[in-house]
């Protein structure tokens, strides 16, 4: 037939390259996909596609982290090849490059002005080098860009210029931030740039540090997505940076379109949420402090947080959250939150710091919740809280009725990192019990448990208000804090 075997012309192209005979945008969605490597492969096969490769809109270099010397001189030349290469009269719409490793921070400078000067929309760099590295102007003043992620490592940070009397030009379309791993001079100098995104949908800030103030402020009326995650306090860092200045950081948050916050190893207590009543999710990994809090203490900085988050609908909290909201329940002349909201409750609890009347006190403080999550944790025992109970995990019974969310609302409870511990079965035992219209019920071994048939058919034998509840047993492999599992087989 006529056609085939590359034969007849027009804009067909034959079978042998059928790819360009593809539409021009269709091409570079496609290639968008790809590695830059990949696409450069590619166009040597077609003549028709290595004016693509010049014209591509989409840059994406991968590289595994793991280059000796000459690979990384090798990937960094290729960079530079296809930048050098490339049309400067069509727009970059994104350019990500992983372990881009920098012997002379010039390089740095010297590939960002070129392509910041393409009306760069999405930017994606992670940067490896021996020096620190002070974020060029071109950058920051790129008004061009939608979405921004820089990460460093903790050995060459990323350093934010000192801006406590400068103003941004503004990031007029930026909706989208990542910073991971960047030194700023001061609090300031994050404030400011913030409040110069009037368009900021989404901010992650993860393991930066701060040389000169300790409180960290975000004000922003279109945020909508906020993550946190300060640095942990044991890892290596310049000598600007001490541990005990990453132990002090504080938080104040004042974004009245908040949906979603994530904050993570926020040791101080010197913390407080305003305007946030839009804030739908919430996930609060809170560091011990071993200083020996009074009641009166916790309770006073849970006061201050839970004021502006009480709307929530879903919740994860640490187990040292858990330890100043179940203060707070439990003295209802000091504080009493109420979460009508809520229909999911994460809760990620040490086996040493559980309080049975506490949690029911919780439950009752939900009185809609439909789902249930506790992670279990291994801890060295500690007596030295002035709320831990004498028999904290032996489950109370409840002869006046059971709470609103089990009578009525409770369907799914799942718990992770079980062992075959008698006052864990006792947990299990309480929600069979009285979740009357319990319809799941999962349970996630501990890594290396043996014998799980013998806990099995006793916990099959545990008396159920629910008719209908299933019962799912899980081997601990994939377990994650997301609630994936696998390997998993039922009971009915």
């Amino acid at each position: 037939m006529e056609g085939e075997g590359g034969g007849g012309g027009g804009g067909g192209g034959g079978d042998g390259d059928r790819l360009s005979s593809l539409p021009e945008h269709i091409i570079h969605h496609i290639f968008s996909f790809l590695d830059t490597i990949a696409v450069v492969k590619a166009t040597a096969v077609s003549r028709k596609l290595r004016y693509f490769l010049v014209s591509m809109p989409y840059l994406n270099f991968e590289s595994n982290g793991y280059f000796d010397s000459q690979s990384k001189i090798k990937f960094n030349d290729f960079v530079n090849w296809v930048l050098m290469s490339r049309n400067r009269s069509v727009d970059i719409q994104r350019f990500r490059i992983s372990y881009f490793y920098l012997n002379e921070n010039y390089a740095f400078y010297r590939l960002m002005h070129v392509i910041t000067g393409c009306n760069l929309q999405e930017l994606d760099l992670m940067i490896r080098s021996k020096d620190e590295i002070e974020l060029p102007r071109c950058i920051l003043n790129c008004r061009s860009l939608v979405s921004l992620k820089l990460s460093f490592d903790h050995y060459s940070l990323g350093t934010f210029p000192g801006l406590k009397n400068c103003i941004f030009p503004g990031f007029i379309r930026l909706k989208s931030l990542e910073l991971c791993f960047v030194m700023f001079m001061d609090s300031l100098s994050l404030a400011n740039f913030v409040s110069s995104c009037p368009y900021l949908e989404n901010l992650s800030v993860h393991e930066c540090t701060f040389v000169d103030d300790n409180i960290i402020e975000i004000t922003a009326t279109s945020l909508k997505d906020l993550s946190i995650i300060l640095p942990p306090g044991q890892k290596w860092y310049k000598e600007r940076i001490r541990t005990e200045q990453i132990r002090n950081y504080g938080l104040k948050i004042a974004c009245p379109n908040l949906v979603s916050l994530k904050v993570v190893n926020l040791r101080s207590r010197k913390f407080s949420f305003q305007e946030t009543n839009s804030l739908q999710n919430l996930f609060m990994d809170l560091h011990r402090q071993y200083d020996n809090l009074k009641v009166e203490q916790c309770c006073q900085a849970l006061c201050k947080m839970l004021k502006g988050v009480c709307n929530v609908k879903a919740l994860k909290v640490s187990e040292v959250f858990l330890e100043y909201l179940l203060l707070a329940v439990d003295i209802p002349e000091s504080f009493s939150p109420l979460f009508n909201n809520l229909k999911s409750l994460t809760l990620g609890i040490r086996r040493t710091d559980f309080n049975k009347h506490s949690l029911i006190n919780m439950l009752e403080c939900s009185p809609n919740l439909e789902t249930l999550n506790i992670f279990l944790k291994l801890s060295i025992f500690r007596t030295d809280f002035p709320f831990m109970p004498k028999d904290p995990w032996k489950m109370p019974n409840m002869p006046n009725g059971t709470t609103s969310c089990l009578k009525y609302h409770l369907k799914i409870v799942e718990l992770f990192h079980v062992r075959d511990d008698k006052y864990e079965l006792d947990l299990v035992k309480f929600f069979l019990k009285y979740g009357h219209i319990l319809q799941k019920m999962r349970i996630s071994w501990v890594h290396g448990h043996g014998n799980t048939d013998e806990i099995i058919s006793e916990i099959m034998k545990f008396p159920r208000s629910s008719p209908n509840v299933a019962l799912t047993f899980v081997e601990p492999n994939d377990i994650s804090l997301n609630g994936k599992s696998y390997g998993c087989y039922c009971y009915a």
